[in-house]
């Protein structure tokens, strides 16, 4: 079982210092992964909700506020040498995969291979338009994507003549540490589930009840026997809120029991993995929780 948790990157606490914190918090205490979030620019909305809150809006402090996560994660390869660095999730259909292929495989080097490429299709409508990218066949030009960037891994010598890019005997350096840097998936749908099983190495469910992950892995297991792969330990890493009831700062064996009881459902369920979002995301809040779950939670909960 492995334990993650996501970077304060936006908002006003989004800062060097509190990153720094964070890190040296994370790789004291052993966390498996730091994770950082992406978007480039907030337009106004007109038709998009973000599916993060109730009332479908963005934070005001993060329109002000807002890391990307090469920048994030490369500032704190330098500063880390254990915990692994990963993007939950970058939207691939809003770059272009030659230079997000080029940007993953030098972080993979400059981190010594700690890097998890974590992926997803995106739904904010406006911000693929203002940055001149179709928002409507976002589903398609990811898939695209994935193919173009494994093989500029993997391969000496690239042509594509796809419906998106197409290139001839093209060569790219350096190639990731990693010998399989891995891909996670990012989504709840059928259409993430084929996606994670043609191009996936973990599937990265976000906000997703113990039954529904239980359900989808029916459809899971269907989508990898295409493809000819194993069905047995495929990883899942669930993206879900660590929220202690009684507060971060607070140690009470009844808060910590209930986010235990929580986390074996999900373990019961076939999650392998979890990245744990920070709900009120300032430095403090985020360093007691860290602390509160690798003192109180993390060994009931290892197998």
């Amino acid at each position: 079982m492995k334990f993650g948790i996501s970077l304060i990157v936006r908002g006003d606490d989004a800062n060097p210092d509190t990153l720094q914190k964070m890190a040296e918090s994370a790789e004291r205490d052993n966390w498996d992964c730091l994770w950082a979030s992406d978007h480039l620019i907030m337009p106004a909305m007109k038709t998009s909700r973000y599916p993060g809150r109730e009332d479908g809006q963005l934070p005001g402090p993060w329109k002000n506020t807002y890391y990307q996560p090469f920048s994030v994660l490369n500032f704190l390869a330098s500063i880390t040498s254990t915990v692994r660095l990963g993007m939950s999730v970058l939207i691939l259909p809003m770059r272009n995969p030659l230079e997000v292929a080029a940007q993953v495989a030098e972080m993979d080097r400059l981190s010594s291979g700690r890097v998890n490429f974590g992926v997803g299709v995106g739904w904010y409508r406006e911000e693929f338009e203002a940055l001149g990218f179709d928002f409507t066949n976002r589903g398609r030009r990811t898939d695209d994507g994935l193919e173009i960037i494994r093989r500029l891994w993997t391969e000496q010598h690239v042509s594509v003549d796809g419906p998106f890019y197409r290139f001839t005997d093209a060569q790219m350096g350096p190639k990731p540490q990693q010998t399989r840097l891995p891909i996670y998936i990012g989504g709840n749908t059928p259409q993430a589930l084929c996606r994670l099983a043609r191009y996936g190495d973990v599937w990265h469910p976000f906000k997703i009840s113990p039954k529904q992950l239980s359900d989808s892995r029916v459809t899971l297991d269907v989508e990898l026997k295409k493809q000819g792969r194993s069905v047995i330990d495929f990883p899942i890493a669930v993206k879900i809120p660590l929220v202690f009831p009684d507060g971060a700062s607070t140690r009470s064996k009844k808060g910590s029991q209930e986010v235990i009881d929580s986390l074996r459902r999900y373990q019961d369920a076939g999650a392998t993995e979890f990245c744990f979002d920070i709900l009120t995301e300032t430095c403090g809040v985020a360093l007691d929780t860290m602390r509160r779950f690798v003192e109180e939670v993390r060994p009931h909960v290892l197998p």
